[in-house]
């Protein structure tokens, strides 16, 4: 069983690659790089966004059961 802190560190490092992805997506954006290229980017972004609101309920759940 993961604990609320090493799933808060998670949450760190999930919220900085989908930082880091965007802007990534915005500079290729600008530079009109290949549309597959920032498509792709653009999936892997919004996976990570999934994988985070998950693990932020995840972590509510957690929090309030130790109320």
């Amino acid at each position: 069983m993961s604990t609320l802190q090493s799933l808060s560190n998670h949450l760190k490092h999930l919220e900085d690659l989908h930082r880091t992805l965007d802007e990534k997506i915005t500079r290729h954006y600008q530079h009109h790089d290949s549309d597959d290229k920032v498509r792709q980017e653009k999936y892997e972004k919004l996976s990570l966004k999934r994988e985070i609101e998950e693990l932020r309920k995840r972590i509510e759940e957690m929090q309030d059961e130790g109320k």
